[in-house]
Protein backbone atom coordinates (compact mmCIF):
# COMPACT_ATOMS: atom_id res chain seq x y z
CA UNK A 1 0.00 0.00 0.00
CA UNK A 2 1.05 3.61 -0.86
CA UNK A 3 1.88 6.00 2.29
CA UNK A 4 0.13 8.79 -0.07
CA UNK A 5 -3.32 8.82 1.33
CA UNK A 6 -4.58 12.37 2.68
CA UNK A 7 -7.19 13.47 4.62
CA UNK A 8 -8.63 15.09 1.36
CA UNK A 9 -9.15 10.99 0.13
CA UNK A 10 -10.73 10.35 3.53
CA UNK A 11 -13.14 12.90 3.49
CA UNK A 12 -14.15 12.19 -0.07
CA UNK A 13 -14.45 8.48 0.27
CA UNK A 14 -16.38 9.11 3.76
CA UNK A 15 -18.85 11.36 1.53
CA UNK A 16 -19.28 9.25 -1.04
CA UNK A 17 -20.05 6.16 0.87
CA UNK A 18 -23.14 7.56 2.41
CA UNK A 19 -24.48 9.55 -0.15
CA UNK A 20 -23.51 6.50 -2.85
CA UNK A 21 -23.39 8.85 -5.90
CA UNK A 22 -20.43 10.49 -7.23
CA UNK A 23 -22.65 14.14 -7.66
CA UNK A 24 -23.92 14.18 -5.19
CA UNK A 25 -21.10 13.56 -3.12
CA UNK A 26 -18.72 16.09 -4.97
CA UNK A 27 -21.27 19.24 -4.08
CA UNK A 28 -21.31 18.03 -0.25
CA UNK A 29 -17.26 18.17 -0.12
CA UNK A 30 -17.14 21.96 -2.55
CA UNK A 31 -15.28 20.36 -5.68
CA UNK A 32 -16.44 19.69 -8.92
CA UNK A 33 -17.26 15.93 -9.85
CA UNK A 34 -14.41 15.44 -12.03
CA UNK A 35 -12.26 16.56 -9.73
CA UNK A 36 -13.87 14.03 -7.04
CA UNK A 37 -13.49 11.11 -9.37
CA UNK A 38 -10.22 11.79 -9.70
CA UNK A 39 -9.13 11.74 -5.56
CA UNK A 40 -11.48 8.50 -5.57
CA UNK A 41 -9.08 6.77 -8.14
CA UNK A 42 -5.98 8.46 -6.07
CA UNK A 43 -7.71 6.85 -2.90
CA UNK A 44 -8.20 3.25 -5.20
CA UNK A 45 -4.59 3.35 -6.17
CA UNK A 46 -3.07 4.15 -2.83
CA UNK A 47 -4.99 1.69 -1.48
CA UNK A 48 -4.35 -1.01 -4.17
CA UNK A 49 -7.79 -2.01 -4.43
CA UNK A 50 -11.58 -0.88 -5.11
CA UNK A 51 -13.40 0.80 -2.84
CA UNK A 52 -16.66 1.60 -5.06
CA UNK A 53 -18.16 -0.38 -7.92
CA UNK A 54 -19.61 1.64 -10.22
CA UNK A 55 -23.01 0.69 -12.93
CA UNK A 56 -25.64 2.41 -14.88
CA UNK A 57 -27.58 1.96 -11.72
CA UNK A 58 -25.50 3.69 -9.25
CA UNK A 59 -22.87 2.90 -7.12
CA UNK A 60 -22.05 0.55 -4.28
CA UNK A 61 -19.58 -0.27 -1.82
CA UNK A 62 -17.10 -3.19 -2.19
CA UNK A 63 -16.76 -5.28 0.87
CA UNK A 64 -13.14 -4.03 1.52
CA UNK A 65 -14.72 -0.38 0.60
CA UNK A 66 -17.35 -1.16 3.54
CA UNK A 67 -14.98 -2.11 5.96
CA UNK A 68 -12.94 0.88 4.90
CA UNK A 69 -15.38 3.28 5.34
CA UNK A 70 -16.13 2.44 9.18
CA UNK A 71 -12.37 3.04 9.72
CA UNK A 72 -11.78 6.21 7.72
CA UNK A 73 -14.89 7.51 10.06
CA UNK A 74 -12.83 6.58 12.92
CA UNK A 75 -9.73 8.52 11.80
CA UNK A 76 -11.65 11.55 10.94
CA UNK A 77 -13.26 11.73 14.03
CA UNK A 78 -9.86 11.24 15.94
CA UNK A 79 -8.78 13.90 13.63
CA UNK A 80 -11.18 16.12 14.76
CA UNK A 81 -11.07 15.69 17.85
CA UNK A 82 -7.28 16.32 17.89
CA UNK A 83 -7.81 19.28 16.12
CA UNK A 84 -10.41 20.70 18.72
CA UNK A 85 -7.96 20.01 21.73
CA UNK A 86 -5.20 21.94 20.00
CA UNK A 87 -7.25 24.77 19.46
CA UNK A 88 -8.77 25.05 22.77
CA UNK A 89 -5.10 25.09 24.00
CA UNK A 90 -4.10 27.50 21.41
CA UNK A 91 -7.23 29.95 22.59
CA UNK A 92 -5.84 29.96 25.61
CA UNK A 93 -6.27 27.15 27.68
CA UNK A 94 -5.09 28.93 31.04
CA UNK A 95 -5.85 28.49 34.65
CA UNK A 96 -4.09 27.12 37.42
CA UNK A 97 -3.75 22.87 38.06
CA UNK A 98 -2.83 21.55 41.45
CA UNK A 99 -1.34 18.09 41.55
CA UNK A 100 -0.97 15.90 44.89
CA UNK A 101 1.96 13.81 44.97
CA UNK A 102 4.32 12.15 47.70
CA UNK A 103 7.90 12.58 47.51
CA UNK A 104 8.64 9.21 46.32
CA UNK A 105 7.00 10.18 42.82
CA UNK A 106 10.54 11.99 41.87
CA UNK A 107 11.98 8.86 40.92
CA UNK A 108 9.29 7.23 39.32
CA UNK A 109 9.29 9.96 36.21
CA UNK A 110 7.61 12.81 38.36
CA UNK A 111 9.74 15.54 36.61
CA UNK A 112 9.36 14.33 33.33
CA UNK A 113 5.46 14.67 33.76
CA UNK A 114 5.79 18.70 34.68
CA UNK A 115 8.05 19.31 32.44
CA UNK A 116 6.57 17.80 29.03
CA UNK A 117 3.15 19.59 30.42
CA UNK A 118 4.35 22.67 30.82
CA UNK A 119 5.91 22.66 27.21
CA UNK A 120 2.25 22.01 26.28
CA UNK A 121 0.34 23.96 28.18
CA UNK A 122 2.60 26.76 28.81
CA UNK A 123 -0.69 29.49 29.84
CA UNK A 124 -1.30 26.69 32.64
CA UNK A 125 0.08 26.76 35.88
CA UNK A 126 1.35 23.40 37.48
CA UNK A 127 1.63 23.24 41.02
CA UNK A 128 3.04 20.15 42.71
CA UNK A 129 1.32 19.47 46.84
CA UNK A 130 2.90 16.84 48.88
CA UNK A 131 0.55 15.16 50.69
CA UNK A 132 0.48 11.27 51.55
CA UNK A 133 -2.43 9.20 50.00
CA UNK A 134 -5.33 9.60 53.01
CA UNK A 135 -4.73 13.54 52.75
CA UNK A 136 -4.62 13.73 49.09
CA UNK A 137 -8.00 11.64 49.03
CA UNK A 138 -9.63 14.24 51.30
CA UNK A 139 -7.82 16.87 49.38
CA UNK A 140 -9.55 15.90 46.08
CA UNK A 141 -13.22 15.57 47.62
CA UNK A 142 -12.71 19.35 48.85
CA UNK A 143 -11.05 20.27 45.42
CA UNK A 144 -8.12 22.19 47.07
CA UNK A 145 -6.31 19.86 44.19
CA UNK A 146 -7.71 18.47 40.95
CA UNK A 147 -5.34 15.41 40.74
CA UNK A 148 -3.22 12.91 43.20
CA UNK A 149 -1.27 9.98 43.11
CA UNK A 150 -2.44 7.28 45.66
CA UNK A 151 -1.82 3.62 46.29
CA UNK A 152 -5.05 3.52 47.85
CA UNK A 153 -7.30 0.62 46.13
CA UNK A 154 -10.48 1.50 46.84
CA UNK A 155 -11.35 5.00 46.54
CA UNK A 156 -14.91 7.00 47.44
CA UNK A 157 -17.58 6.50 44.66
CA UNK A 158 -16.95 10.50 43.64
CA UNK A 159 -13.21 9.92 42.58
CA UNK A 160 -12.53 8.32 39.07
CA UNK A 161 -8.92 6.67 38.80
CA UNK A 162 -5.97 5.15 36.30
CA UNK A 163 -3.62 2.37 37.44
CA UNK A 164 -0.35 3.73 36.62
CA UNK A 165 2.43 1.43 37.76
CA UNK A 166 2.29 -1.91 38.98
CA UNK A 167 5.94 -2.41 41.14
CA UNK A 168 7.22 -5.84 42.95
CA UNK A 169 8.94 -4.81 46.19
CA UNK A 170 12.92 -5.25 46.62
CA UNK A 171 14.96 -5.75 49.79
CA UNK A 172 16.53 -2.55 50.44
CA UNK A 173 19.69 -2.86 52.73
CA UNK A 174 23.04 -0.89 53.36
CA UNK A 175 26.20 -1.05 51.10
CA UNK A 176 27.91 -2.76 53.59
CA UNK A 177 25.56 -5.22 54.75
CA UNK A 178 27.43 -8.35 54.84
CA UNK A 179 24.94 -9.67 52.21
CA UNK A 180 24.66 -6.93 50.05
CA UNK A 181 26.33 -8.41 47.52
CA UNK A 182 24.70 -11.43 47.25
CA UNK A 183 22.50 -11.97 43.30
CA UNK A 184 19.34 -12.40 45.26
CA UNK A 185 17.54 -12.30 48.83
CA UNK A 186 15.79 -15.17 51.06
CA UNK A 187 13.98 -12.87 53.80
CA UNK A 188 13.81 -15.86 55.86
CA UNK A 189 17.90 -15.23 56.34
CA UNK A 190 16.87 -11.79 57.51
CA UNK A 191 15.07 -13.18 60.84
CA UNK A 192 17.18 -11.47 63.18
CA UNK A 193 17.29 -7.57 60.98
CA UNK A 194 15.48 -4.53 62.68
CA UNK A 195 13.37 -3.02 59.58
CA UNK A 196 12.64 0.12 58.95
CA UNK A 197 9.31 0.73 57.85
CA UNK A 198 6.23 2.66 56.46
CA UNK A 199 4.50 3.90 59.30
CA UNK A 200 0.75 2.33 59.03
CA UNK A 201 -0.78 5.65 60.62
CA UNK A 202 0.49 7.33 56.90
CA UNK A 203 -0.01 4.20 55.12
CA UNK A 204 -1.76 1.46 56.18
CA UNK A 205 -1.59 -0.23 52.61
CA UNK A 206 1.68 -0.29 52.30
CA UNK A 207 2.58 -1.42 55.96
CA UNK A 208 0.18 -4.31 55.76
CA UNK A 209 1.67 -5.24 51.87
CA UNK A 210 5.69 -5.50 53.68
CA UNK A 211 4.54 -7.63 56.76
CA UNK A 212 2.36 -9.26 54.32
CA UNK A 213 5.28 -10.36 52.26
CA UNK A 214 7.29 -11.00 55.38
CA UNK A 215 5.07 -13.31 56.75
CA UNK A 216 4.37 -14.43 53.41
CA UNK A 217 8.38 -15.58 53.44
CA UNK A 218 8.62 -17.23 56.89
CA UNK A 219 9.66 -14.21 57.99
CA UNK A 220 8.38 -12.02 61.33
CA UNK A 221 10.33 -8.58 61.17
CA UNK A 222 11.46 -6.44 63.74
CA UNK A 223 10.32 -3.64 63.14
CA UNK A 224 12.05 -0.89 64.61
CA UNK A 225 11.72 2.13 62.80
CA UNK A 226 8.86 3.92 60.95
CA UNK A 227 8.92 6.62 58.68
CA UNK A 228 6.30 8.28 56.68
CA UNK A 229 8.11 8.57 53.40
CA UNK A 230 9.84 6.17 51.49
CA UNK A 231 12.61 8.09 51.04
CA UNK A 232 13.09 8.71 54.54
CA UNK A 233 12.69 5.01 54.98
CA UNK A 234 15.37 4.36 52.43
CA UNK A 235 17.96 7.63 53.93
CA UNK A 236 17.30 5.32 57.37
CA UNK A 237 18.81 2.37 55.44
CA UNK A 238 21.40 3.83 54.22
CA UNK A 239 22.66 5.00 57.85
CA UNK A 240 22.75 1.73 59.43
CA UNK A 241 19.38 1.78 60.88
CA UNK A 242 18.22 -1.40 59.46
CA UNK A 243 16.57 -2.94 56.01
CA UNK A 244 13.47 -2.42 54.45
CA UNK A 245 11.74 -3.98 52.06
CA UNK A 246 10.57 -1.02 48.76
CA UNK A 247 8.89 -0.76 45.52
CA UNK A 248 11.46 -1.43 42.55
CA UNK A 249 11.17 1.63 41.13
CA UNK A 250 12.61 3.49 44.11
CA UNK A 251 15.93 1.88 43.09
CA UNK A 252 16.31 5.12 41.40
CA UNK A 253 16.23 7.26 43.58
CA UNK A 254 20.39 7.80 43.43
CA UNK A 255 20.73 7.38 47.13
CA UNK A 256 24.32 6.62 47.89
CA UNK A 257 25.11 3.82 50.48
CA UNK A 258 22.22 1.32 49.43
CA UNK A 259 21.64 -2.10 47.61
CA UNK A 260 18.79 -3.38 46.31
CA UNK A 261 18.41 -7.13 46.36
CA UNK A 262 15.26 -9.23 44.36
CA UNK A 263 13.53 -11.70 46.38
CA UNK A 264 10.71 -14.40 46.10
CA UNK A 265 8.37 -13.99 43.90
CA UNK A 266 5.00 -12.42 45.88
CA UNK A 267 1.23 -11.36 44.27
CA UNK A 268 1.68 -8.56 46.65
CA UNK A 269 2.45 -5.48 44.42
CA UNK A 270 2.91 -1.47 45.40
CA UNK A 271 -0.14 0.03 42.94
CA UNK A 272 0.18 3.96 42.07
CA UNK A 273 -3.07 5.33 40.85
CA UNK A 274 -3.62 8.66 39.85
CA UNK A 275 -7.10 9.88 40.52
CA UNK A 276 -9.52 13.19 39.89
CA UNK A 277 -13.17 13.55 40.80
CA UNK A 278 -15.36 12.38 38.38
CA UNK A 279 -17.09 16.00 38.19
CA UNK A 280 -13.48 16.68 36.30
CA UNK A 281 -13.81 14.00 33.82
CA UNK A 282 -14.29 16.52 30.67
CA UNK A 283 -12.24 19.11 32.05
CA UNK A 284 -9.74 19.73 29.17
CA UNK A 285 -7.03 20.37 31.59
CA UNK A 286 -7.27 17.74 33.70
CA UNK A 287 -7.36 15.49 30.23
CA UNK A 288 -4.33 16.79 29.07
CA UNK A 289 -2.41 16.45 31.80
CA UNK A 290 -3.97 13.03 32.24
CA UNK A 291 -2.67 12.07 29.00
CA UNK A 292 0.78 13.59 29.51
CA UNK A 293 1.23 10.87 32.85
CA UNK A 294 0.10 7.98 31.10
CA UNK A 295 2.03 8.52 27.85
CA UNK A 296 5.27 9.20 30.42
CA UNK A 297 4.18 6.01 32.41
CA UNK A 298 3.33 3.22 29.77
CA UNK A 299 6.56 2.10 29.63
CA UNK A 300 7.54 1.41 32.99
CA UNK A 301 3.69 0.47 34.17
CA UNK A 302 5.28 -2.99 35.79
CA UNK A 303 8.73 -3.02 36.77
CA UNK A 304 10.11 -5.95 35.44
CA UNK A 305 13.10 -8.69 37.23
CA UNK A 306 16.34 -7.77 36.84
Amino acid sequence: MSTSIELKHLRHFVALAEELHFGRAARRCNISQPAFSVSIQQLEQALGFSVVERNPQGVRLTSAGSFFYGEAEKALAQIRQAVDVAVRVHDGMQGTLRVGFMASMLPRWLDKAVQTFERQCPKVELQLVELSSAEQIVALQRSQIQYGFVHIAVLPEILNSQELLRERFVLCLPAQHPKAQLPRAILSEFQDESFVIFARAFSPTYYDQVISICVEAGLHPRIRHEARHWLTVMACVARGLGISLVPAGLARTGLEGLRFLDIEASPVKSIVRGAWLRDYEDDPIINLWRQVVQRVWEPDREIPRP
